[in-house]
């Protein structure tokens, strides 16, 4: 399990702002933004079907990741404008540093009768891994 964290396609700054194409490409169907404090956290889940890429677009965060299957684990700490893409079967949590803002791309339509997300606490990656 090896996962990269990603950065913008293309950006550009100009007079009349910023403009970041964050990714390029994908099976995306649903897009979720929101704002977060310093100190929280989101997900100790994981999806069978969905995958899931978060992108900051201010702040900065920590995500830790274990594969359910395999136990294999992964730490990463990334900040605006960086992300990362979770896969099936991963278990995370991301802990955000600061206060921030983000937005989510799932590859899954969110269906109350099939919501496709799992319990699973997801301690930080010991020291050195």
């Amino acid at each position: 399990m090896k996962h990269d964290v990603l950065v913008p396609t293309f950006q550009r700054r100009d007079g009349r702002g910023l403009f970041v194409e964050a990714l390029n490409g994908g099976p995306w169907e649903t897009l979720v933004f929101g704002s977060m404090k310093r100190d929280a956290e989101l997900g100790h889940h994981y999806h069978k079907k969905t995958e899931v890429c978060f992108f900051l677009t201010k702040g900065r965060a920590e995500v830790s990741i274990v594969h359910v299957e395999t136990r294999e684990r992964e730490q990463l700490q990334f900040a605006a404008p960086q992300g990362v893409r979770l896969r099936v079967n991963e278990s995370h949590v991301i802990r955000f540093l600061e206060d921030s803002d983000f937005v989510m791309l799932k590859s899954q339509r969110y269906d109350p009768d099939d919501p496709d997300t799992f319990s699973h606490p997801v301690e930080a990656a010991p020291a050195g891994r």
